[in-house]
């Protein structure tokens, strides 16, 4: 499954190829999933990582790499469904990494701004679930928002692990937080709305390496998209505008940001 991937996802036209390394497939209807993943195809877009976000759609995500090509999936507890995440949550999340396409545990972390779960109950599942990665040797997908400090402090007090910040929005001063611990940095969409100083910020200093692009998709659709439900074709207007902002051509973004996602997660790529 890891093999070959990229190439049976090339584009069929001369087009680079960009990974998006984070949209959530498990909430589009199934026929609407193929629709648009043949659209991403269709735009050079052959690599996709879909994060589960707890128990209602763990099977669901978990089931992707078995059903659609190039398509590589997390499984974690995501804060909001933190409260869930009880011995039996547990259990399931665990023989549920055993599944083919399976390559980090995600999306994990702290979200202190909808409080859909405690924050005793989103600190614990972050915990464990850094401890379960450092166990399976997984890397992580992490979400944070309203919990900056908190946030680094559960990670320096957990076992080192690697992963990516996703949908990044601390700037130029949280780049250099998430990187010194060994972490890369996801940007999405956000890079091209008006008001995102602080995402171009730190899309600007990304060491070369350390930076994915992401959709976040159906969220945070780029301008002009704007408002619609996002989709991973749309990686590409959010990789060019990142490429703009770096001074980078376009191709150069896709083969640094494809070897670090490559990396990250121990997917082949020819």
């Amino acid at each position: 499954m890891t093999s070959g991937v990229r190439a049976c996802f090339v584009a069929a036209v001369d087009l680079p190829a960009v990974i998006d390394s984070h949209a959530h497939l498990a909430m589009f209807p199934p026929a609407e999933r193929l629709k648009l993943l043949a659209r991403a195809r269709d735009v050079g877009v052959h690599t996709v990582l879909a994060p589960a976000t707890g128990l209602e759609d763990l099977a669901v995500v978990a089931a992707l790499p078995q059903e659609h090509q190039g398509v590589f999936v997390a499984l974690g507890f995501h804060p909001h469904q933190a409260r869930e995440l009880d011995s039996a949550a547990k259990r399931e999340l665990e023989r549920a990494l055993a599944h083919p396409g399976v390559v980090a545990i995600g999306e994990i972390g702290l979200d202190f701004h909808y409080m859909h779960s405690p924050r005793e109950d989103q600190l614990a599942a972050f915990r464990w679930q850094l401890e379960l990665a450092a166990e399976r040797g997984l890397p992580v997908v992490l979400h944070h928002r309203q919990a900056w400090e908190p946030f680094l402090a559960v990670l320096d007090g957990a076992r080192p692990v690697r992963g990516v910040a996703h949908s990044f929005t601390e700037g130029e001063a949280g780049v250099r937080e998430v990187v010194a611990r060994g972490l890369l940095v996801g940007i999405s969409g956000m890079v091209t709305f008006p008001r995102a100083d602080n995402v171009r910020a730190a899309a600007r200093v990304v060491p070369a390496g350390a930076l994915l692009v992401e959709t976040d998709a159906p969220f945070l659709s780029p301008v002009p998209h704007r408002g619609k439900p996002n989709e991973p074709a749309r990686v590409t207007l959010v990789a060019q505008e990142i490429a703009r902002l770096r001074g980078e051509e376009l191709g150069e973004l896709e083969r640094a940001t494809d070897g670090a996602f490559a990396d990250l997660f121990g997917v082949a790529l020819p």
